[in-house]
Parts: structure tokens; sequence; C-alpha cells
């Protein structure tokens, strides 16, 4: 999921179009257009407006529903100090702004149609040092990073997703397929350098500092913008065996119900989750990644069908090594379209009250990642991802077919989310942003919100980094 930074346009100017605000579309406009010419003269990068070549084949974000986004001006920032220069530029001239990485934001808040976008993507150099931590820029995919790590014999928990920017995953928590065994990539923040707009420093920070804790798990875009991040890594495991096991209709429950009493006994070296897929007859969809070699995957297999009472079809197995596994798991590197929303399990659910959410005619799916095992040797104040000892989060997912438009896909996700949420915490995860979750801040920082505010106050108190679900004080 991408870094979402936004700073509203001034509040009286907008009163009267509230309504085309929270669009974001190519309809809005500036009071006055800010001086373009000055910044691109300022920076060491490009400075694209809609017109000038290139614009196009970097505008769109990765979520096809929202490509009606058209930011005036994008900024290819090549150093920490062309992003200290484009959040200047956005505070001084009352600019909507916006950092972004891969651009992987859900509802594409790392790409305001009306505002200054600072690209990071030529920021994307990956550095192995002989202490075995990583320094990475802020625009690094995660599929670079898996492979320049594995290179070094090194390697760092994160997501599936390998088009996927560092910073929105780490920013956010970092759940992925290593997560079991060495916690979220936001577990292995070790410092960062950050542009604060307070000041327009480049800070070097630790997790130690407020600002540093902030950082791990806290969101993107709410305290500065990270143009640099130093992680701890982990030696690459040297055989890694993934998976996929594909059950019939009809089948979600009792699959589900053998899933979430499995993967709590399973070793740590094993990750795996489960998507039960909406229909009439709810089908579902396990897949695994063990850190080690196919006979005890096979094992695992084979438990998870005796305790369900259902054989699976297995696709996709195979013993591989850590950059093989990472490449399994990233696929298609595409944009999509789609329509997603989060809920967090404090238990293991009832199965045929998980299955009844997705049951009838819909194509939504409800993936379960479990927050187990390393994830919740965590203490939830010890960083700022509050969802530890819970059992897991639950992804409300719809890849929504071409003539299935924006508000007929929220209105499909958000009534299976509302009755999700009465049998789960009400806590979502951030990196799976909803535009139309009533309650985001509470759901999504829980008991660490209060400390999160009080943060983005200090270093952001004018709010130039403000947006729609941020925690930066709107300008007044």
């Amino acid at each position: 999921m991408t870094l979402s930074r936004r700073r509203l346009l001034q509040w009286s100017a907008v009163a009267a179009g509230a309504a085309a605000l929270g669009t974001g579309t190519v309809a809005e406009a500036a009071e006055k257009d800010p001086d373009w010419t000055a910044l691109r003269k300022r920076l060491h990068g490009a400075l694209l407006l809609r017109n000038d070549a290139g614009y196009e084949e970097i505008r769109p974000p990765f979520n096809l529903l929202y490509d009606d986004r058209y930011p005036p001006a994008i900024a290819r920032c090549v150093d920490a100090d062309d992003i200290r220069k484009c959040v200047d530029f956005a505070g001084a001239n009352h600019l909507r702004f916006a950092a972004r990485s891969g651009g992987h934001s859900y509802v594409a808040y790392s790409t305001p149609g009306n505002g200054l976008v600072a690209d990071l993507k030529l920021m994307n150099r990956v550095e192995v040092r002989r202490n075995g931590t990583a320094v990475v820029g802020p625009g690094a995919r995660l599929i670079d990073v898996y492979h320049a790590l594995a290179a070094e014999g090194r390697a760092l928990p994160g997501g599936t997703c390998g088009s996927v920017g560092i910073s929105g995953l780490a920013l956010g928590g970092g759940i992925g397929v290593l997560m079991r065994k060495y916690g979220l990539t936001c577990d292995h923040l070790v410092g960062a350098k950050v542009v604060t707009p307070r000041d327009l420093r480049v800070r070097s920070v630790d997790p130690g500092s407020d600002l540093g804790w902030a950082l791990t798990g806290g969101g993107g875009g709410n305290f500065g913008i990270t143009a640099e991040f130093t992680f701890r890594t982990v030696p690459a495991p040297p055989r890694v065996t993934v998976f996929v096991v594909n059950f019939p209709e009809g089948s979600g429950a009792d699959v589900y119900g053998a899933w979430q009493d499995w993967i709590t006994a399973a070793p740590r070296e094993f990750w795996s989750n489960i998507s039960v897929l909406g229909g009439p007859n709810p089908a579902a969809g396990v897949p695994g990644c063990l850190l080690g070699g196919e006979r005890r995957a096979r094992e695992l297999i084979a438990d998870l069908e005796r305790r369900a009472g259902v054989k699976g079809a297995v696709s996709g197995f195979q013993e591989t090594d850590y950059p093989g596994a990472m490449d399994f798991w990233s696929g298609n590197l595409g944009r999509r379209r789609f329509m997603a929303a989060s809920r967090v399990l404090t238990r293991k659910a009832d199965p045929a009250k998980l299955s009844a959410l997705v049951t009838g005619e819909t194509k939504v799916a409800l993936e379960v990642n479990p927050l187990d095992a390393a994830v919740s040797d965590v203490r939830p104040t010890d960083t700022a991802f509050a969802h530890r000892g819970v059992f897991g989060d639950v992804q409300v997912y719809l890849s929504a077919a071409p003539d299935v438009d924006r508000e007929t896909a929220k209105r499909e996700v958000n009534d299976v989310q509302t009755r999700l949420a009465e049998f789960a915490t009400g806590g979502a995860y951030v990196n799976y942003l909803n535009d139309d979750q009533k309650d985001w801040a509470t759901a999504y920082y829980g008991v660490n919100l209060p400390t999160l505010r009080a943060v983005a106050a200090k270093y952001d108190p004018s709010g130039v980094l403000a947006f729609e679900q941020g925690l930066s004080p709107c300008p007044g």
C-alpha cells in the first residue's frame, strides 16, 4: 500500500464546493495558479505539469477505480532536498500535498486531484551494510528490495505485491509471508531520515524518539516525508516452499473453521492466510509459505485437509529460495480495479457467521491474515502499530468488473464491512484504507491515537500534510 500525504486547500475558499473537494478529481481548481516555474528552477529533479511529456506515464494511481485523479504538478524528486523544497512550496502556496512511493494508496490519497505530488520513485537505492542493516530509498519497490537484499544473503519481512513502495508498507506496519517468524516490516525499522514541515529540516531519527516511534506503524503522510529508511535485516532463508490450495464451492465455512485452528498451531516458520470467496456457495483459497522443505509443507497441507474434512486442489507448489518465493507472491505487477476495507478480529471468528457475510450474489472476498506469533510478541504501545495480541485482520476485498463503478463497489464492500464489525473489534489496518470508514482514526490506531496526534501536531503544526484521513491538524 503506498504513502498518502495531502494538505487540504484553504478551508474558507472551498466551503461552497465541499462536495467537489472530497472527490480530488480533475474538476477541482485552486484559487490561483502557483508559480510552478519557480519550483521547477529550484528542483534537482523534473517537475511535470499536465501537458508535459512523461506526465501521463507516471500520473495514474494503482487503483483504476480512482483513475480520474489529475494532479496539476508532479515533482520527480531525486533527493531529500527536493522533498524539502516541495514541502516548503506546498506550505507557502496553501496547496494540497502528497508524497508518493509506489502509488498503491487504496483510495488514491497519494494522487490528489488538486495539488502537488512529490513522486519518490527515483529515490530507490538499496544498500546492504556489513552489519546487516539495509539503507533503502523511499521509492524502492518491494520486489527490488527483496532481490537486492537476497544478493547479499539478507531478507526483510514485507508484503506480497512486488510493485508496492517500501514507504507505504513500512510506515503502516507491513504484513506479509515472513511475519509469523520475523514480525512486521515496521518492527525492523532502526533509523530514518525525515523532512518535517515544522522547520523544513531533514532529521535523522531512530525508533527511540517520538518521531521514530510514530513511523513504526503510524501511517504514511502524518508526521513528515521519509527520505530514507534503515532496516535491520535477517539472514535469507535458503529453502522456502510455497503453494496455494483451492477448495471447492460450499466449503468456505468448513475450511475457515479448520484454518484458524491450524494456523495458530503451526510453527512460526510457516505462514498462511485464507480467502473466503463470495458467491452462492462460498469457496476458499489457502496460500502457504514455509521456511523449510517440501516434505514438511505437504504434511501441513494434509493436516488442513484432515481438519476441514475437504480435499483441496494444490497449485503452484514449489520448493525454491528466498527471491524465488518473493517472485511467486508478487505475481502480476500491473494496475488493478478494486475496492477494499478491513476489520481486526480480536479472536477466532464463528465460521458460519464469517462465511455468511459473502454468501449470495456477490464477488466480495474475505482475506484473513494472522497477527499472532512474532507480530504479537510486541506490545501494542511498543510501536505505533497497535494491533498486537489479536487473532488477525480481515480484508474485505472486491475485484471490480469493468462495468462496476466506484460508488457501486463502495456500497458492496461497506455493507460487508459494517456487518463484519458486529463481531470484529472495529479496528482496521491503515494500509487497507477505506475513505468511507466512519471510525477511521480509532480503527487504524487504537490506543496509540492520542500520542500519534500529538506527534503530528508537533512536527506539522500548520497542517501542511493534512488529508482526509490524516493526523496532522487541519489548516485554519
